[in-house]
């Protein structure tokens, strides 16, 4: 699931957010999120107006990639770490490119 957010973060004025349905580490199911990218972390919340409860450390990404095929799930990517691998699906391809771009920045 990430690393567990402590404390307050400041999640105001993101570079990118929007809701995505992610892929819990340990159980496997998949969740509707809200993320806020913000600088090189990933945050998520159970909606936009609640603190983030996860958070994804970009600095160690090595892909952002298309995982369709790995996951059978439309407009799926997976964003690996060195530790972990992460797996997120967008409502439309657009929105799935749109994800992938600016992480990839």
């Amino acid at each position: 699931m990430g690393e567990k957010v402590v404390g307050k973060v400041d999640v105001s004025e993101p570079d990118f957010s929007g809701w995505l349905t992610k892929r819990s580490q340990w159980l496997k199911d998949w969740r509707r999120r809200y993320f806020f990218l913000k600088g090189n972390k990933l945050y998520f919340s159970k909606n936009p107006r609640q603190e983030p409860h996860g958070v994804v450390d970009l600095s160690t990404c090595l892909t952002v990639k298309s995982a369709e095929e790995k996951t059978n799930k439309r407009h799926c990517f997976e964003v690996a770490t060195d530790s972990a691998t992460y797996y997120m699906f967008a409502e439309t391809d657009k929105e799935k490119d749109e994800w992938i771009g600016a992480i990839g920045r």
